[in-house]
């Protein structure tokens, strides 16, 4: 890979002829395009393209809720887009589907999360989740006026970014599932500050 540093190519990005121009970390790189036909794909490489593939379509579902509101404040050196695809891959199996929905993360940012937080429903078939964690004796002020956010999974479907009006100062709360997601599986929890500028990382609950 060649570093381009004057002329045209600094307004480069994409494929021209034999080369391929890239912007990255502020600067423009080219390099020979691959010389490649989809009958040459190995089966790894195409399980590879498959489980990208469906990764792909998992974060699109994010692009105007999650990843512009989160994720592209906390990039520096690639797009939101990418960091929350990058972080999230893990969570994935070689068939694209999501292997450990316990990996995948909503949230990001230099918050702290509590230790301890622990969920479960009131009732088998409430959909009132109660939620708690550990006192954190290095914060306090503006921080203990963090709110809980949530987002829940039923079936696949995600819910949008969800205020639960529980501040971290409190140390425990409940909160209600919309109507379409009282059987969800999952939840994932994550602090924001008053303002929303700045994220904790998310956890994953089982409930």
């Amino acid at each position: 890979m060649a570093k381009v540093t004057d002329g045209l190519g600094l307004a480069l990005s994409g494929k021209v002829e034999k080369m391929v121009f890239v912007q990255f970390n502020g600067g423009t790189y080219t390099r020979s395009a691959p010389r490649r036909t989809k009958d040459s794909w190995t089966p790894n490489m195409l399980n590879h393209q498959k489980r990208f593939g469906k990764v792909v379509k998992f974060c699109g579902q994010f692009k105007s809720s999650v990843i512009p509101q989160i994720w592209n404040t906390a990039a520096v050196k690639m797009s939101g887009y990418a960091l929350f695809l990058k972080t999230n891959m893990p969570a994935f199996a070689k068939d694209g589907s999501i292997e450990d929905p316990k990996k995948i993360r909503f949230s990001t940012g230099k918050l702290s999360l509590p230790e301890g937080i622990e969920t479960h429903r009131m009732a088998v078939d409430s959909s009132t989740i109660q939620v708690s964690w550990q006192q954190d004796a290095h914060l306090g002020g503006k921080n203990l006026k963090d709110e809980l956010m949530y987002i829940c999974v039923k079936d696949g479907l995600y819910s949008e970014i969800t205020a639960t009006g529980i501040l971290r100062g409190a140390l425990k709360g409940s909160f209600e599932l919309p109507e379409n997601y009282k059987a969800a599986t999952h939840i994932y929890l994550f602090f924001t500050s008053q303002d929303r500028r700045d994220y904790s990382e998310s956890v994953c609950c089982e409930v």
